[in-house]
C-alpha cells in the first residue's frame, strides 16, 4: 500500500535529510569549541566529511528517485509543483553537501 504513494514521501524526506545537515553545520562549532564541548575536536573533521558525503549521495539519489516517480506516476502539474518545491532545493543541497565533503578531503 505505501509503495502506491512512495513517491509523495521521498522527496520532503530528501530535503529533511539535508536541513538535518545544515542544522549540523550550525551547531557542530558550538558542540566542539564552546564552553561544555560534548565531543573532541578531532572528530569534527571526520564527522564532518562522513556527514556530508553520506547525506549527498544519499540526498541525490532520494531526490532522483522521488522525480523520476513523481514525473511517471502523479499528474503533471502536481509532479512540477513537488519537484520545484521539494526536489530542487533538496538537489542543490545535496551538491553543496559534496562539494563541501570534497573541499574537507582537499579535492577541489
Amino acid at each position: 500500500m505505501i509503495s502506491r504513494y512512495e513517491h509523495f514521501f521521498l522527496a520532503p524526506i530528501a530535503l529533511v535529510i539535508q536541513v538535518m545537515t545544515v542544522c549540523y553545520i550550525y551547531f557542530a562549532p558550538e558542540n566542539v569549541y564552546g564552553m561544555e564541548a560534548t565531543f573532541p575536536e578531532a572528530w569534527l573533521w571526520l564527522l564532518s566529511v562522513v556527514l556530508f558525503t553520506s547525506s549527498g549521495v544519499i540526498g541525490l539519489y532520494l531526490t532522483s528517485k522521488a522525480s523520476y516517480l513523481l514525473l511517471i506516476r502523479s499528474a503533471y502539474p502536481l509532479a512540477v509543483v513537488a519537484i520545484l518545491l521539494f526536489c530542487l532545493p533538496a538537489w542543490l543541497l545535496s551538491l553543496s553537501h559534496i562539494h563541501a565533503a570534497l573541499v574537507f578531503l582537499a579535492l577541489v
